[in-house]
C-alpha cells in the first residue's frame, strides 16, 4: 500500500512540474486532399495578442487537381473562433483565403483548429490551426 502512494505521489509530482506549452499540430494532410489541395500554412503562430482585440489570419488554400475544387464547410470547435470561406468552386491553378478570427477574450495560451472539408474528401476535415498567446488585462 505505502509503495502506491509514493508511485502515485511521483507521478503526481512529474505532472505538476511538467510545464504547460502551447500544442503544435503535426504538420500534413492525411486526407484525400493530398496532391489536390495546398494549405499554407498549415499553422499560424500569432506570438503574444492584447486581450479583447480579435485577431484575424488567413490560410491560403490552392486547387492542384484538375478538377473543380469545392469547400463544403470549415468548422470552427468554439463560437470564440469565427471563420469565412469562398463558397464559389476553385478552378485548377486557382487560390483562396479561409479566414480565422479569434476573439482573444481569455488570458494565457491558446490552441484553435479548424476543420476543412472539401469535395475531394467530405467525410474527412484538414485540421488548420492558430495558436498564441492572449496577455492578461
Amino acid at each position: 500500500m505505502k509503495s502506491i502512494q509514493v508511485i502515485l505521489a511521483v507521478l503526481l509530482f512529474a505532472a505538476l512540474a511538467t510545464p504547460v506549452v502551447a500544442q503544435k499540430m503535426k504538420i500534413g494532410d492525411p486526407t484525400k486532399n493530398n496532391g489536390k489541395v495546398e494549405f499554407e500554412p498549415m499553422q499560424i503562430e500569432t506570438g503574444e495578442i492584447p486581450y479583447g482585440v480579435p485577431i484575424e489570419r488567413a490560410y491560403s488554400v490552392k486547387n492542384v487537381s484538375d478538377e473543380d475544387l469545392i469547400i463544403l464547410d470549415v468548422k470552427s470547435g468554439c463560437h470564440c473562433t469565427v471563420v469565412d470561406w469562398p463558397k464559389e468552386p476553385l478552378k485548377p491553378g486557382q487560390s483562396a483565403s479561409i479566414k480565422i478570427t479569434y476573439d482573444a477574450l481569455k488570458e494565457g495560451q491558446f490552441y484553435k483548429i479548424v476543420s476543412v472539408n472539401t469535395n475531394f474528401d467530405p467525410e474527412v476535415g484538414v485540421g488548420l490551426s492558430m495558436v498564441g498567446t492572449v496577455l492578461p488585462k
